[in-house]
């Protein structure tokens, strides 16, 4: 039986990572493309959502403008793992010397949402969200973190083989919402 996850940010516990000047920031790209050739470390900072919160500290896992970023222990323990379907792309915090952070950007894209079976919410005619997932039998596999074609940049998806190595390392700062069993 394979379940698929989506994973969001948890941002009542711990603070996130916002850019410097959006203007000078490269994110990774969307379609699932290596981004090593071309990727400069790119200058972060960090922000709590609430500003009395000063005492959190980041997570493992800090949201970063609805993307994925990790930092160091995260990504040596999930690099066996997710070895060719992401690649760990480095931050620079300047306020956090102590760990490095990288960004996720997950290579493995798959077309394994049956769209005859899922139900949609649409603004106008334009799909925004995703109310029933419903996927392809055997499409997934194994595969422990992906994005699916339509909405790259705002989720990622995983399997259990991820959500479970997360949880028994007490990674912090993900949260894992079921979307689909089958």
């Amino acid at each position: 039986m394979t379940r698929v996850w989506a994973i969001t940010h948890n941002r009542e516990d711990y603070k996130s990572l916002s850019a410097f000047d959006e203007r000078y920031c490269t994110y990774p790209r969307e379609d699932g493309t290596s981004e090593l050739g071309t990727w400069e470390p790119q200058h972060l900072t960090y922000e709590s959502y609430e500003a009395e919160d000063i005492n959190l500290g980041l997570s493992n896992f800090p949201g970063w403008g609805g993307l994925s970023a990790c930092d160091a222990k995260a990504k040596e323990v999930l690099s066996t793992l997710t070895a060719d379907g992401v690649e760990f792309l480095p931050l620079f915090v300047p306020e956090i010397s102590h760990t490095n952070y990288f960004a996720i950007n997950v290579l493995r894209i798959l077309d394994c949402l049956d769209n005859e079976r899922s139900k949609f919410g649409y603004f106008g005619d334009l799909r925004m969200r995703i109310d029933k997932y419903e996927f392809k039998p055997d499409c997934i596999g194994d595969t422990p973190i992906f994005k699916l074609p339509i909405f790259t940049r705002v989720r990622t998806y995983v399997t259990d083989s991820f959500k479970e190595l997360v949880e028994e390392n007490n990674l912090t700062g993900l949260e894992f919402r079921k979307v689909w069993e089958g």
